[in-house]
């Protein structure tokens, strides 16, 4: 089991230019990062890295978004437009994606993205510490859990990961979103696929549970905070009644 002590980022309050960041960040990430990924191999999948977020290995590439840069194969280029980025990694901007869940629109493909160092600071952060509370959660898994991997998925742009049995209607989606329609901040979420099984998930905006991030930075211990409400979200869906 992993102890919490293991999560050792500190959580920072949201500079103004976040949502803005954020968001232009999303485009970039459901535009360009994840549609070279997929072009090559078909997995849209991404992971957090230091400082950012990154793909999987395509093709023997690695592309990584790292403070106000877009990495590829360790080549760094200045992140300006979402044109000039996906040229730089060999690609047109995959504009086919705005219709997909979350997607923000694409906007003016020659405008430049607004990409502010503090703001990205704090949203590399989040991908770190949602990832180690998660990956604690998998830790605790069990063989009948079928626990995937933590991945960052382009359309919705939070870290998640699915764990649980299905067949007993005991799966849920357990992940940190970094805002989204939402919430305008950062927040934990546990989302049961049977819906609101329990009181416990009671969010007005989705049919689950959500851990803002105002709480979890006002928390004595905010790993050991995060890790509870995944645990309690976890312990709830278990003892669901197959079928109920």
């Amino acid at each position: 089991m992993r102890e919490t002590t293991a999560m050792s980022i500190a959580l920072k309050p949201l500079p103004e230019t976040y949502g803005r960041t954020r968001d232009d960040l999303h485009r970039l990430a459901v535009y360009a990062v994840s549609p070279a990924q997929r072009l090559t191999n078909g997995e849209i999948i991404m992971r957090s890295s230091h400082g950012g977020f990154e793909t999987f290995e395509y093709g023997g590439h690695l592309t990584r978004v790292v403070d106000d840069r877009l990495v590829l194969d360790g080549a760094a280029h200045p992140i300006t437009t979402l044109r000039e980025a996906a040229a730089f990694l060999g690609i047109e901007p995959d504009v086919g994606q705005q219709e997909q869940f979350d997607v923000p629109p694409h906007g003016d493909l020659d405008e430049p993205l607004a990409i502010d160092l503090a703001a990205t600071a704090v949203l590399g952060d989040w991908f770190e510490f949602a990832t180690d509370a998660l990956e604690a959660l998998r830790d605790e898994a069990a063989p009948e859990d079928e626990v995937t991997i933590v991945r960052i998925w382009p359309e919705h742009f939070d870290a998640a990961i699915d764990m649980g049995d299905a067949a007993a209607n005991r799966r849920a989606t357990y992940g940190g979103s970094p805002g989204d329609r939402h919430h305008a901040e950062p927040y934990l979420y546990a989302s049961p696929w049977a819906g609101r099984v329990d009181p416990f998930f009671d969010d007005p905006g989705f049919k689950g549970a959500a851990l803002p991030y105002a709480e979890l930075l006002a928390a004595a211990d905010p790993a050991a905070t995060a890790i509870e409400f995944l645990r309690e979200a976890r312990d709830r869906v278990r003892v669901v009644q197959p079928g109920g």
